[in-house]
C-alpha cells in the first residue's frame, strides 16, 4: 500500500514538472536587457577611446593598413545600432554609433543581422580577445584573424557563431534612430563638416547631383565582373561598362545568377575629376533587393543617406570614399 502511495505522489511530481515546463515553453521570461550597471566590473570607453587605442599604435596613414591590435584589458563598447542588411547591401556587418564621443565602428558579425539586432538598439560588446583590424583605412571588431586571413590582406575575422556573439555581443534597450544620429552634409558644409572622424557614421548627403563620366581614372557607372576562370581559387575582376554590354545602367548587376558589384558616382562638385572631399561612390552588392533599380538621370539632384565609408589600393593609394546603403528608400533622387 505505501510503495502504491510513492509511485501515485512521483506521477504527480512529475506530471506537476511537465506542465511547468510547457508553460514555460509557451510563455517563456524575456530575454535580459543589458545597462551600462551589468559592466561594472570592466571599463566601458568611448568608441573613439576605443579607435584611438589602434591609433596609437599603428597611427592612421597607410602604414596602418592590414594591422591587427589584439583586446588585452577587459574593454566594453556601446553603440546604437545605425545598419541594416535586411535590404541584403550590407554584408555580414553592423555598425553601432556613440551619441557621446560621435564616433562609429563595423563590427564583424554573421549573416541576416537584421533578424537578431534591429535599427536603433543599443549593443554592448566585450571586447577582450577580440582585435580591432585596418581594412583599406576602416576599423572594425573582430575574432583575431588566422594565417590565412592575413595572407589575404584581413585584419581580423567575423563572429560567426552563438557562442561567440553569446561571449561578446550584449543586447541593450530597443530604440529608434533619431535625427540627432545622424550626420547632415549640404553643398554649402560638406568641406568644414565632413572628416575621417566620420566614418562609419550615418550620414545624411543633401544635395548630391548623379554624375556620368569620370572621376580618379575610372568610369562610372560600372559593375565589377567577378570570375574564377578554369576551377581557380582566386578571382579575376574586370571593369564593365554598362553601356557598352548593351544594358540600363542599374545599380548593380543580377543577371542569370550572376551578381556583381556596382559603383555609381554622386558629387558634390560636377565639373572637378579629381576631389577625394567632394566625390563619393555608391557601391552596391548584386545580392542587394534594389541592385536592378535604374540609376538616376545624368545631372539630377537628390539626397543619400547612407553609412559612410573608405577605401583604397592594398597600399594605400587611390583612395576613396564610399557610402554604403542600407535600404533603398535611403536613396531620394
Amino acid at each position: 500500500m505505501m510503495n502504491k502511495l510513492i509511485h501515485t505522489c512521483l506521477v504527480l511530481l512529475l506530471a506537476a514538472g511537465f506542465t511547468g515546463c510547457y508553460e514555460d515553453f509557451d510563455d517563456p521570461e524575456p530575454a535580459k536587457v543589458w545597462t551600462d550597471a551589468d559592466f561594472g566590473g570592466s571599463k566601458l570607453i568611448s568608441i573613439r577611446d576605443f579607435k584611438q587605442l589602434f591609433y596609437d599604435a599603428y597611427g592612421n596613414g597607410s602604414s596602418s593598413l592590414a594591422k591587427t591590435l589584439e583586446i588585452t584589458d577587459d574593454y566594453v563598447i556601446k553603440g546604437k545600432v545605425i545598419s541594416s542588411d535586411k535590404d541584403g547591401n550590407v554584408y555580414k556587418s553592423v555598425y553601432i554609433y556613440d551619441a557621446d564621443s560621435q564616433s562609429a565602428i563595423e563590427l564583424k558579425l554573421m549573416v541576416s543581422n537584421y533578424v537578431y539586432y534591429q535599427p536603433g538598439q543599443t549593443l554592448y560588446v566585450k571586447t577582450k580577445g577580440l582585435a580591432i583590424g585596418n581594412y583599406r583605412f576602416m576599423l572594425s571588431v573582430g575574432l583575431m584573424p588566422t594565417e590565412d586571413d592575413i595572407a589575404k590582406g584581413y585584419a581580423n575575422r567575423n563572429m560567426e557563431t552563438m557562442m561567440q556573439l553569446n561571449q561578446h555581443v550584449f543586447e541593450g534597450e530597443q530604440g529608434e534612430i533619431t535625427s540627432g544620429d545622424i550626420l547632415v552634409v549640404t553643398p554649402d558644409n560638406y568641406k568644414t563638416t565632413l572628416s575621417d572622424d566620420a566614418l562609419g557614421r550615418l550620414v545624411r548627403f543633401e544635395g548630391l547631383t548623379y554624375k556620368e563620366g569620370n572621376f580618379d581614372g575610372d568610369k562610372y557607372p560600372q559593375y565589377l565582373e567577378t570570375l574564377y576562370l578554369n576551377g581557380s581559387t582566386t578571382a579575376t575582376y574586370t571593369n564593365k561598362y554598362y553601356a557598352a554590354e548593351g544594358l540600363t545602367p542599374t545599380y548593380a548587376y543580377s543577371y542569370d545568377n550572376e551578381r556583381y558589384y556596382g559603383s555609381a558616382l554622386f558629387t558634390y562638385t560636377p565639373g572637378d575629376e579629381k576631389s577625394k572631399a567632394s566625390n563619393f561612390i555608391v557601391r552596391v552588392s548584386g545580392y542587394s533587393n534594389f541592385a536592378l533599380e535604374p540609376l538616376p538621370a545624368h545631372g539630377s539632384q537628390g539626397n543619400i543617406t547612407a553609412i559612410y565609408t573608405k577605401y583604397s589600393s592594398k597600399s594605400g593609394g587611390y583612395i576613396k570614399y564610399q557610402l554604403l546603403i542600407n535600404e533603398f528608400e535611403d536613396i531620394e533622387f
